[in-house]
């Protein structure tokens, strides 16, 4: 596991998606919900830091 832990991470992720919102800058709060994902998916499924990025990526683009 990174030396970041995924609380943090979600934790950080869901500032970045609030201050994106209130700054209505969309990338920014893009990237909060990517790094909220990325978060969940290394704490649920055990993922290292770098594989649960690279997927919550991918799913969140999919999406759009």
């Amino acid at each position: 596991m990174s030396d970041k832990s995924p609380p943090l991470e979600d934790l950080k992720g869901k500032v970045k998606e609030a201050w994106g919102t209130l700054c209505d800058d969309e990338a920014l709060s893009d990237e909060g919900e990517i790094q909220q994902l990325a978060a969940r998916l290394e704490k649920e499924q055990g993922l290292s830091a770098e594989e649960a990025q690279r997927q919550a990526e991918s799913s969140f683009h999919g999406r759009r």
